[in-house]
């Protein structure tokens, strides 16, 4: 017809394939912009929509519904950002005051620094009559044997005070332990031993938060025992 332009839109694109598209892009491109991506769209389907064939005021408000939903995320994930840096942030507070504190995690190690020794630790399923625990050098040579008594069932933490079996102050360094426990009957116990030692620093690395416990760097989230240093008895360990 005369004075009549034919209006071509081609394949019309919607709000929600839009949605679609802005979400499978989501690694390249950030939440700001897909909010905005998805707006845009919007607003140029309303546009170039077809005058014949106009959008419907239902199939509208759906895509508007669309979009505060996207929206709403958006400010959820970024309360959820906010949040995480705060529990970092009180989780940091919290290792800084584990300084100086004897921890435990599992592990059979003990440290020794300055002629003081961190506390032996192991757990027993049932009581003992007769506890021992060995320590051994770098080499795997027993240098100490301390006797802990009778030891009921439960989680230990035995002080002593870093001497030999031949009563001599034992080196700096980390040494090793097994523990022997027999029960009223004499039959041997399976002790469970843990690694213990003094807090001595506090990393704060990519993976997490750690520990400076003599040589070692133990994850915040191994530590299963917190407590003051329990000072060392005046006797030495050796039997």
């Amino acid at each position: 017809m005369a004075g009549t332009s034919a209006v071509t839109t081609g394949a019309p694109v919607s709000a929600k394939d839009a949605l679609s598209g802005a979400t499978l892009g989501a690694e390249k491109s950030t939440a700001e912009a897909q909010k905005a991506q998805f707006l845009t769209l919007l607003v140029t389907q309303l546009r170039y929509q077809d005058p014949m064939n106009p959008m419907q005021g239902t199939e509208f408000t759906q895509q508007l519904a669309m979009f505060s939903s996207l929206e709403q995320l958006i400010n959820i994930n970024k309360s959820l950002e906010k949040l995480g840096g705060l529990e970092s942030s009180f989780g940091q507070s919290q290792a800084v005051g584990m300084l100086g504190k004897q921890v435990l995690s599992d592990g059979n190690t003990v440290a020794v620094a300055g002629g003081t020794a961190s506390n032996v630790a192991f757990s027993l399923d049932k009581a003992s009559t007769d506890t021992l625990v060995n320590i051994f050098d770098t080499q795997g040579n027993i240098i100490g044997v301390f006797d802990a008594g009778e030891r009921g069932a439960g989680l230990h933490t035995v002080a002593f005070p870093a001497r030999d079996q031949n009563g001599n102050t034992m080196a700096d360094g980390t040494y090793t332990f097994s523990v022997l426990a027999f029960d009223a009957e004499g039959k041997p116990l399976q002790p469970t031993t843990f690694s213990s030692g003094i807090v001595a620093g506090v990393k704060f690395a990519k993976d997490g938060t750690l520990l400076t416990v003599g040589p070692r760097d133990i994850p915040l989230g191994n530590v299963i025992q917190i407590t003051e240093p329990k000072p060392a008895p005046a006797a030495g360990p050796g039997i």
